[in-house]
């Protein structure tokens, strides 16, 4: 049986496409109409408003614009791009304009719905004016589309779900643990190529992701780890007041992935903020997945791309750090979208651009920090293009070619002239993203974010020289030359160092080789943009390693992460470049070092790779544990039931200064801002007119986790709680929380 692809609804004729946009925004619009008059369906209205705000504005879009024929997943990324960020934008244009027009709430349900409503029908209309006559849609058939690999890896997130359920409520990480094995698997399937077809890899990333998000980000009813609760807080302002106030100073206030995106995502499905953080931004960073796998997918073969995509969001900081820092998950999205639009040759320039433009924007109002780290990435990629058009560095491939008799051996780098128009990274687009990102965070909360970023570069330049290759300086080195915990962490290590070199051996045979490479009889051509810009990404985690306090301004993991998505291609070339190396070097028949051989060694590892980065390994075996979802004995920002108790009883009746330790005390942000504070090491430092609140963990090991601050690392260290509630009387006491005063 044939249907038209839903995926790829801007392809359909321009009636039934109205048809289905219409449809989704009436049917929202029913959900609110039963939920007043109570009737409301369970979950329709959260299903129905979560499809409406992330797909319907996009593909509005995408009609206005005429972008046809880009494929099924990228259609689909693109307009989940252009729903969030209209979202974000609409929001900001309600939230300055209404309240000269006396409506003082303009962040509350009426204002949003009717103000979308009219967003998508005026786009409705401008698309049938102007792509009426379009009518050329893709079909698929149903049998090989939903075959019997997507019913078996859609039940991933499921298994993740209910996982989760066991742990929160029965204490059973059972079923993770049979989640995580099974994801452990799936590289060594896809090895062989009949067990898995190719035209599912995107779809089983997709899945992966999902699961690995949700296994983690689902533990605890309440949100956990350390940005984002200050998030929640500044996101839950917004709810209360129904408006957002922009002069506030902070960094994260400046943001509109996090003053816009989540209040009105809460309003109009009526989720509380914290499963906004917990479910939806999730669900929607994994979107980044089967991006990542597109962007390699254009520039080589089905399984570089999916072992490269894998390798991504395999690596724990996609589903635990990034979990954390709610505005990073949007903004990776984003900048996902901007490279997968860079690689995109099939769409007319200046439909390009424009998209272009609107996901650069939008990631400069989601974080700031890679915002940044963009801002270095396309100036100094600018400059190796505009180089390598010059022909510098082909002269200078020619003066090295003798020595390294590139021409005999028949490689060598080959750097294209290509005309400038061309180019997705042109002066222009670089200069209109400085000027607005800059302007952005000189205008809004009073400056934060520029002040952060000029602090930083001030502290960057006076430990240039002395904190060079310092490891108290240099997070990323300290990293390295501190020996692990135990000796299974220690291996843990070396193979993060492992894939590091693979990567780096990737980039070297990418500067070596023509630009149409061939591995085990398989070709692929890595865009020129996008490996100018893999490059600077490849010297930012390098410079991590050697620069003081650059990388722990963002922390390095999250850095490293960043670069991950223009250099996981290179860490499968890297494995594959290596065997093929040692098949020449070797010129041994009796050992096989074939392209399938090596592609099996890369299905290997990443099996390993998978149960070290999960903390499968480590929790299985008894060791000292990394995953929260398999182990509750970590003393980590994650709550239960009483400790939030607690803080919502503080935040009811307290107006003063609240100590605590140092996870206890994020969580306190959510609740109480800028009155909660970390507890100083030492006890006479307290202040007396203050309150001591004390966690679970604090009331069972009667510890308080504090941290030692050692330049551009911090240590965590351990106190008797004793001395800090020495004559102070316990006001509140559930049995998992504990307040002094």
């Amino acid at each position: 049986m044939r249907i038209r692809d839903p995926f790829r609804l801007n392809d359909w004729g321009i009636v039934p496409f109205l048809g289905v946009v219409l449809g989704v925004q009436l049917l929202l619009w029913l959900t609110l109409v039963l939920e007043e008059n109570g009737a409301g369906i369970p979950l329709l209205r959260q299903v129905v408003g979560f499809v409406y705000l992330t797909w319907v504005p996009g593909i509005v879009l995408l009609r206005i614009l005429r972008v046809h024929k880009v494929g099924g997943i990228e259609t689909l990324l693109f307009s989940v791009g252009l729903s969030v960020a209209t979202v974000m934008f609409v929001g900001f244009a309600i939230n300055t304009i209404y309240p000269m027009l006396d409506l003082l709430k303009p962040i509350s349900e009426g204002p949003l719905l009717i103000t979308l409503t009219v967003f998508v029908f005026a786009g409705a209309v401008i698309a049938y004016f102007v792509d009426r006559d379009y009518n050329q849609p893709e079909y698929i058939t149903i049998g090989e589309t939903f075959g019997w690999p997507v019913f078996l890896f859609a039940l991933l997130p499921f298994l993740a779900i209910f996982g989760t359920w066991l742990v929160n409520n029965y204490r059973v990480n059972t079923l993770l643990f049979v989640l995580l094995a099974a994801i452990a698997i799936i590289p060594v399937l896809v090895a062989f190529r009949r067990i898995v077809p190719e035209r599912f890899y995107p779809f089983v990333i997709w899945t992966v992701a999902l699961a690995l998000l949700l296994h983690a980000s689902l533990i605890s009813n309440h949100i956990w780890g350390w940005d984002i609760n200050q998030e929640f807080y500044i996101s839950n302002l917004v709810v209360q007041n129904a408006a957002w106030d922009f002069s506030i100073y902070s960094n994260i206030n400046a943001m509109l992935s996090i003053v816009m995106l989540a209040p009105i995502y809460s309003i109009l499905c009526n989720i509380d903020i914290v499963w906004i953080f917990k479910i939806v931004y999730p669900v929607l960073f994994s979107f980044a997945a089967p991006g990542i796998y597109m962007i390699a997918r254009r520039q080589s073969y089905d399984r570089v791309a999916f072992y490269g995509s894998f390798f991504f969001i395999t690596f724990f900081v996609f589903f635990t750090e990034m979990l954390q820092v709610a505005r990073q998950e949007v903004a990776e999205l984003f900048l996902v979208l901007i490279a997968l639009l860079i690689i995109n040759k099939d769409l007319n320039k200046i439909k390009k651009y424009i998209i272009l433009i609107v996901f650069s924007f939008s990631l400069a109002v989601s974080h700031y920090g890679l915002s940044y780290l963009f801002m270095v990435t396309i100036g100094l990629a600018w400059v190796i293009l505009v180089v390598s058009e010059l022909g510098s560095l082909n002269r200078i491939r020619d003066r090295f070619s003798p020595l390294f008799d590139w021409k005999k051996r028949g490689y060598g780098p080959n750097f294209r002239p290509r005309h400038a128009g061309e180019r997705a990274i042109t002066l222009d687009f670089v200069l209109l993203f400085f000027i607005f990102a800059l302007g952005w965070y000189m205008f809004i909360s009073s400056s934060s974010a520029l002040n952060s970023i000029t602090e930083l570069a001030l502290q960057f330049s006076n430990n240039m020289v002395s904190g060079f290759l310092d490891p108290e300086t240099t997070q990323g080195l300290s990293i390295i030359v501190t020996t692990a915990t135990t000796p299974l962490h220690q291996v843990g290590k070396y193979i993060q160092v492992i894939a590091q070199f693979f990567i780096f051996f990737g980039i070297l045979s990418l500067l070596l080789k023509p630009q149409k490479m061939d591995l085990g009889g398989e070709y692929f051509a890595i865009d020129r943009e996008y490996f100018s810009v893999s490059l600077v990404n490849f010297a930012l985690a390098a410079a991590g390693v050697v620069l003081p306090f650059f990388s722990s301004a963002l922390n390095t993991t999250r850095l490293y992460q960043i670069t991950l998505i223009f250099l996981t291609p290179f860490f499968v070339i890297g494995v594959l470049e290596a065997f093929r190396f040692l098949r020449r070097a070797l010129r041994r028949t009796d050992v096989d070092l074939s392209g399938e051989t090596a592609t099996r060694a890369i299905a290997a590892f990443l099996c390993i790779f998978v149960l070290f980065n999960t903390g499968f390994i480590y929790s299985a075996l008894g060791d000292e544990p990394t995953s929260i979802a398999l182990d509750d004995r970590i003393d980590y920002p994650r709550f239960d039931a009483q400790e939030i108790a607690g803080a919502q009883w503080l935040h009811a009746v307290g107006n003063r200064t609240i100590n605590s330790d140092v996870p206890r005390a994020v969580m306190l942000e959510g609740f109480v801002g800028t009155l909660a504070r970390k507890m100083p090491a030492d006890p006479a430092a307290v202040r007396k007119n203050s309150y001591v609140y004390l966690g679970t963990y604090n009331v069972l090991s009667k510890k308080l986790s504090l941290v030692q601050a050692n330049a551009a690392s911090q240590v965590r260290a351990y106190y008797d709680i004793g001395p800090y509630t020495v004559r102070r009387g316990v006001i509140y006491d559930n049995g998992g929380s504990r307040i002094y005063e």
